[in-house]
């Protein structure tokens, strides 16, 4: 066993580096969603602000490659909620503590991995599975295609995985040995504000585990209203700050319902290139005046209305596009080529999942049903209202090894002879 586990480390430590030097050498070239991130945790940081500066993207490269936004002043140019806060709050946490060094923020996310894959070692460990098991899904955490490809960029999905991480391991913690209850709704509020894709997972999971009887009415009350209360501190400083009578995690809610409700989608839309949609279709047969519709607040609203606007005047169209959105979600497949061996990793690893779950669903217990049907509900409900992808769905890659992990031990232990005490 003991050769096991060096053989195994041995693995995980090469892999962990060779993926360490590639982030940090891809630190500067940063663009698009993940500019956005740096830029909301440089203004955080900055200014105390959540929002942007008056800074262009080539600025904001710059001043991280010469050093200058230590001490450089900047003007806050307003206030935003386009993205989720967990991830640029994190972000401006490192800049400050490190100078504003992306090296060691690319540093840091490796070590909050390390750090969620104790989590995950300590969360098998409430199986009864043989220790093999253990270290092989803590390998394969580690490890994870699709973590590797979205480490090597800022974007907040590596850091979506963590929180994941941590909720399950509190919430087997509390159905193992009921203690820390309220932990596991606090970190389902946060998980929400880290990626709001993620919104119906936990009262998903919730609900299931009610639904079986593995959890009480008052407890399952009690994590719906903990997790809500921790999301509505954000909504009320949105409420407040963006002074609008709108309810809202993030202003982006707007666009990624036009990207998933429009009329090219039961043609084009796929489980690669979903965020790549042009959310401006649905403006073409909206009568609106642009006027009407100012700032962050102002374009989600107008994407909410052309939306809803799309939805009513197709309504044949509703079912095609629902099935087709639904259809790429669940597609452990790639819909268009992604080629390397990461994405091929990636692809084995989703594969084996989906079959992983209906084992579980098949032969495992009541409270791994809870979690197979709850990522199954909460990924029907996100797609239907905008869509899924393979990027959206790396971050529940780690419930998702877990899942492998049990079932592999209920089919070698039932079709194998293989001695592996039961839950």
């Amino acid at each position: 066993m003991n050769r096991i586990i060096i053989i195994i480390s041995l693995i995980a430590a090469v892999l962990f580096a060779y993926n360490f030097s590639i982030a940090n050498d891809l630190k500067y070239e940063f663009g698009g969603d993940a500019s956005d991130f740096i830029h909301l945790g440089l203004t955080l940081a900055k200014t105390g602000k959540y929002g942007r500066l008056e800074l262009s993207h080539r600025e904001l490269v710059q001043g991280f490659k010469n050093g200058n936004h230590r001490n450089q002043t900047y003007k806050f140019s307003g206030h935003s909620t386009w993205r989720p806060p967990v991830w640029p709050v994190i972000i401006a946490f490192c800049f400050l503590i490190s100078g504003y060094s992306l090296g060691f923020l690319v540093a840091f996310k490796f070590i909050l991995h390390l750090i969620g894959g104790w989590f995950f070692y300590k969360t098998l460990g409430y199986f009864k599975i043989r220790t093999i098991f253990i270290y092989l899904g803590v390998l394969l955490y580690l490890v994870n295609p699709a973590w590797q490809i979205y480490s090597r960029v800022f974007l907040s999905e590596p850091i979506t995985l963590f929180f994941v991480t941590l909720f399950i391991w509190s919430l087997v913690r509390y159905l193992k040995i009921g203690s820390l209850l309220w932990l596991n709704a606090l970190l389902g509020g946060v998980l929400i504000l880290t990626h709001s894709y993620y919104i119906f997972l936990p009262f998903s999971i919730w609900f299931f585990l009610f639904l079986y009887k593995r959890l009480s009415f008052k407890n399952t009350f009690l994590l719906g209203t903990i997790a809500i209360a921790t999301v509505s501190i954000w909504v009320v400083r949105n409420y407040i700050v963006l002074d609008t009578d709108k309810l809202l995690i993030t202003t982006s809610s707007g666009a990624a319902m036009a990207k998933g409700w429009n009329k090219k989608v039961p043609d084009l839309h796929t489980n690669t290139k979903g965020d790549l949609a042009d959310e401006t279709l649905v403006l073409q047969d909206f009568d609106h005046i642009k006027s009407n519709y100012n700032g962050e607040v102002g374009g989600m609203k107008l994407y909410q209305e052309a939306t809803m606007n799309f939805i009513k005047s197709n309504p044949d169209m509703i079912l095609p596009i629902i099935f087709k959105k639904l259809k790429s979600a669940f597609n452990p497949l790639p819909e268009t080529a992604r080629p390397g061996i990461l994405e091929t990793g990636r692809v084995i690893y989703q594969v084996l999942a989906l079959l992983a779950c209906f084992v579980i669903l098949l032969k495992g217990s009541e409270k791994m049903k809870a979690l197979v049907w709850g990522i199954f509900f909460s990924t029907i409900l996100i797609s239907i209202i905008v869509y899924s992808g393979f990027r959206f769905r790396m971050p529940q890659s780690g419930l998702e090894i877990l899942i492998i992990i049990v079932a592999t031990h209920l089919v070698l232990e039932k079709y194998m002879a293989v001695r592996v005490i039961p839950e």
